[in-house]
């Protein structure tokens, strides 16, 4: 492992718009062997503002537009010595670490612009400028075999987010089960199907709680009125404090996404020791194993086709329309009865709990 080597120094790229799994990463990574560690000092996670959570058609900036290959000038502040860790691009010049959660931003997501520069980002790949392809998960890692080969595949590495902080043993359960949703982007993480959902199961068994973080369109705002369960918090917590305040107090999180290539927010759950319901697309089923930890549903649109973009990928910009014409009765149907057998069956609910805190401990955890 390249990180092994006490030889080498890593300049961590400086990205305007770093995560917070990012900055986890500059923070982890051994202070002796990076040449610029004050690049995560006292920064904080960068999420989605509101005014595009909630916007209806994504507007997309023109490097995503346009077929561009997402190569980066080697900073001029890196040592020569030094190996630059980057995420999501390849660098021009001098040796490299990239970091990806899916290899289509090696072209700013334009899909189309793959075919174009395929060859050259192999090449790039496999070179020996660059040091190690580091892939967030093992979908990511099929995704290069898919599109580069047998090589590329050989020569990348699975690099999980790593979550330092985990239970090890449950609180006291309550009697009602705590249902979590996190996510700014509502109608992108299939927030409208679980307002449905949840408010059918309430009306039918009268107990349940759903906490649900997040920008709230205007157009759900009656809907999550008209259901007691559903309490509406605003996108304003800091990953600290959605930690303590929520996570500490749920049972399970519910994560029915459409657009996702992992979902960290899965990752914090599990260390908290909640049970999980959410779509089984890309790389959320390395995270939620079905029947151990919790529910994976059939999403009645994605943006995946397994490990590869499926139409609506290609048509981004244009997804919450697409979300909208879909027929998600079959989908709510599902979720309710998940969400219903989590409220019913204490048993399952603390069984699943408790197979999330080994499935971090061994998979996961620092």
């Amino acid at each position: 492992m390249l990180m092994d080597n006490i030889q080498i120094k890593v300049f961590f790229y400086p990205h305007p718009y770093l995560r917070d799994r990012q900055l986890d990463t500059i923070r982890r990574w051994p202070v002796s062997n990076i040449c610029n560690p004050e690049i995560a000092v006292n920064r904080v996670g960068a999420q989605v503002p509101k005014s595009k959570a909630v916007q209806v058609k994504i507007k997309r900036p023109w490097k995503q537009i346009l077929p561009l290959l997402n190569i980066k000038f080697r900073p001029k502040s890196a040592p020569l010595s030094s190996v630059v860790y980057v995420w999501g691009g390849l660098i021009a010049s001098g040796a490299f670490i990239i970091d990806i959660d899916n290899p289509w931003s090696l072209v700013g997501y334009n899909l189309r612009a793959m075919s174009l520069y395929r060859w050259i980002i192999k090449n790039i790949l496999l070179s020996k400028r660059c040091k190690e392809i580091r892939c967030m998960s093992e979908s990511c890692r099929l995704s290069l075999k898919e599109l580069f080969g047998e090589q590329v595949y050989l020569k990348a590495s699975v690099h999980y987010p790593k979550i330092s902080q985990v239970v090890h043993e449950l609180p006291e359960i309550s009697n009602e089960c705590r249902f979590l949703f996190v996510g700014t982007q509502f109608e992108l993480k299939g927030g409208e199907a679980l307002l449905k959902a949840f408010s059918r199961v309430y009306q039918r068994l009268g107990t349940g709680h759903l906490d649900i973080i997040t920008h709230l369109p205007e157009k759900f705002e009656s809907l999550a009125k008209s259901c007691p369960g559903i309490h509406i918090h605003p996108a304003q917590f800091t990953r600290e404090q959605i930690h303590q305040e929520f996570m500490t107090k749920a049972d399970v999180l519910i994560h029915p996404t459409y657009v996702d290539s992992f979902g960290m927010v899965i990752l914090e759950a599990l260390s908290y020791g909640l049970a999980v319901i959410a779509t089984d697309i890309y790389a959320i089923h390395e995270m939620v194993w079905p029947n151990e930890n919790g529910t994976l549903l059939t999403p009645p649109i994605s943006i995946w086709n397994g490990v590869m973009p499926s139409k609506y990928y290609y048509h981004l910009s244009s997804i919450n329309q697409h979300i909208q014409n879909s027929d998600t009765k079959l989908f709510e149907s599902q979720l309710e009865a998940a969400i219903e057998k989590f409220i019913v069956d204490e048993t399952w609910r603390i069984s699943a709990r408790k197979n999330s805190i080994k499935i971090i401990k061994e998979r996961f955890a620092c």
